[in-house]
C-alpha cells in the first residue's frame, strides 16, 4: 500500500515537472523570436557650428532584428541644443529600419553636450545615444544680471554701480546699442569699439530719483551675439517727503486766528529737515509755524502748528505820494517842479543880459511856482485803516530741504473764509 502511494506521487511530480519545462521552454523560444532593437551608433560628435546656426542633421539608425514587431513607447531628446525628427512613429516591423534624424543647433559658445533616449518593448529597452557639439562666434556674458540701489534723495544722484561685459566667444563681438530706461543713466566702454573675444567693457549706472518711492528700469544690450539681446533688471528708492494740512479749510472772523496741523510724511527712507513757509497770502492776513523747520526720519510723520492770522484794522504809508495845492486837487510830479525851476533859472540869467520886462515876469513866476510846489513832492505821513476783508481765501504751505547743490519742495493747499 505504501509502495503503491509513492509510485503515484511520484507520476504526479514527473507530470508537473514536464510541464514547467515545456512552459520554460515555449517562453524561451518566444524571447528568442521576439523584438530586438538596434542602434547604427551610441554616440554622435557634431561638427562646430555657430551659436544660433543649425547645422546638419545626422541619423541614427534603428533595426529591429528580431521576429516580431517593435513598438515604440518614446523617443526624448536631453538638451536645448539638439532636436530630432523620426521615421519610427509607434511600431518597427519585424526586419525593418527607421531613421532617427539629429540636429546641433548651438545656443551658446564652448562645448555643449545631450542625448537621446529610446523606449520599446525591447529586452535591452531603453537605449540612450550620447551627444557632443561646440559652439562658435560671438558670445556674451554680464558680471550681474541685475542692480538694486538703496535709499536716494530725489534729484540727486546715486553712487554709480558698474556691470562688466566679458566677450566669451571666439570672435569679436560688436554692440550696436545700449540703452536705459527709468530714472537710470549710464557711461560705459563697450560702444566705442568691438570687443575682442577674451576681453571686456564697463558699465556703470547711476540712479537719479524723481519722485519718492520704488523705481525700475532695465538696461538693454543689443549686439551680435546669440541671443542678440541681453538685459540687466534696475530698480532703486527715491527719498522724498509729504506735506499736508489739517483740516484743509477753516474759518474766523475779521481781527481772530484760525488754526491748522501741517503735516511731514517721510517716504522712501527720506531722513532730513523741512523749513516750512506761507505763500499767496493778501493784506491783512499772516501765518506763523511752530515750529518753523520739522526734522524728519523713518516713516512716522512729524507736524507744525500753523496759525493764520487777519487784522480788523492797521495802517499803510503810502510812500511817494504828494498833497493837493492847486485848486480842483490838481498834484505836481517832481518833473514839473525841476522844469519850472530850470525855467526861472533861465529867465534871470536872461533878465541880466536883456533886461526886457517880459523875460523879468516869467522869471518871476517860474520861482514863485517852484518854491510854492517844493512841499507838495514831500512823503505824507498820513495812514490809511486796512482791514481783512470777508471771503474765501486760498493759501499754500511750502516745505523746503537742501538736495545736493540746489533744493526740493513739497506743498500743499488749504483754505481761509473769513467772516
Amino acid at each position: 500500500m505504501n509502495s503503491l502511494h509513492t509510485r503515484r506521487v511520484s507520476a504526479v511530480l514527473g507530470a508537473v515537472s514536464a510541464c514547467l519545462l515545456a512552459a520554460i521552454s515555449a517562453h524561451a523560444a518566444g524571447q528568442a523570436g521576439g523584438a530586438t532593437s538596434v542602434l547604427s551608433a551610441d554616440s554622435f560628435t557634431f561638427v562646430a557650428e555657430p551659436v544660433g546656426t543649425p547645422g546638419p542633421a545626422q541619423t541614427l539608425s534603428l533595426t529591429n532584428t528580431g521576429s516580431a514587431d517593435l513598438n515604440i513607447v518614446s523617443i526624448v531628446i536631453v538638451g536645448p541644443d539638439f532636436s530630432q525628427s523620426n521615421t519610427c512613429g509607434n511600431l518597427v516591423a519585424a526586419g525593418a529600419t527607421c531613421a532617427i534624424d539629429i540636429i546641433f543647433d548651438p545656443i551658446a559658445f564652448g562645448t555643449r553636450s545631450g542625448s537621446i533616449t529610446i523606449t520599446s518593448d525591447a529586452g535591452n529597452s531603453p537605449q540612450t545615444v550620447k551627444l557632443v557639439g561646440t559652439g562658435m562666434g560671438p558670445a556674451v556674458s554680464l558680471s550681474k544680471g541685475a542692480l538694486s540701489f538703496s535709499s536716494q534723495l530725489v534729484t540727486t544722484t546715486s553712487t554709480p554701480q558698474t556691470v562688466v561685459l566679458s566677450s566669451t566667444g571666439d570672435e569679436p563681438l560688436a554692440i550696436s546699442t545700449i540703452i536705459v530706461t527709468g530714472p537710470f543713466s549710464d557711461t560705459d566702454t563697450c560702444l566705442s569699439a568691438e570687443v575682442s573675444a577674451g576681453t571686456t567693457c564697463s558699465i556703470t549706472v547711476y540712479f537719479t530719483p524723481i519722485a519718492g518711492g520704488t523705481a525700475t528700469g532695465t538696461i538693454t544690450i543689443r549686439d551680435d551675439a546669440y541671443p542678440n539681446i541681453q538685459t540687466i533688471a534696475l530698480s532703486g528708492t527715491g527719498a522724498d517727503f509729504d506735506l499736508s494740512l489739517s483740516p484743509t479749510s477753516n474759518s474766523t472772523n475779521s481781527g481772530s486766528s484760525a488754526n491748522y496741523t501741517v503735516s511731514v510724511t517721510p517716504t522712501g527712507g527720506f531722513a532730513g529737515t523741512v523749513a516750512l513757509e506761507c505763500g499767496g497770502l493778501r493784506a491783512g492776513v499772516g501765518c506763523s509755524f511752530s515750529p518753523a523747520s520739522i526734522t524728519v526720519s523713518g516713516t512716522s510723520p512729524a507736524t507744525s502748528a500753523l496759525t493764520v492770522s487777519t487784522t480788523a484794522s492797521g495802517a499803510v504809508s503810502p510812500i511817494g505820494k504828494s498833497r493837493p495845492i492847486l485848486p480842483l486837487g490838481l498834484r505836481i510830479r517832481p518833473l514839473w517842479l525841476w522844469s519850472l525851476l530850470l525855467l526861472g533859472v533861465g529867465g534871470l540869467i536872461a533878465v541880466r543880459r536883456a533886461r526886457t520886462r517880459w523875460m523879468v515876469a516869467c522869471a518871476a513866476v517860474a520861482l514863485l511856482l517852484g518854491a510854492l510846489l517844493m512841499p507838495a513832492c514831500g512823503g505824507s505821513k498820513s495812514t490809511s485803516t486796512m482791514v481783512t476783508a470777508a471771503g474765501k481765501y486760498r493759501f499754500v504751505v511750502t516745505g523746503t530741504t537742501p538736495a545736493g547743490s540746489g533744493s526740493i519742495q513739497g506743498t500743499a493747499y488749504f483754505t481761509l473764509v473769513v467772516n
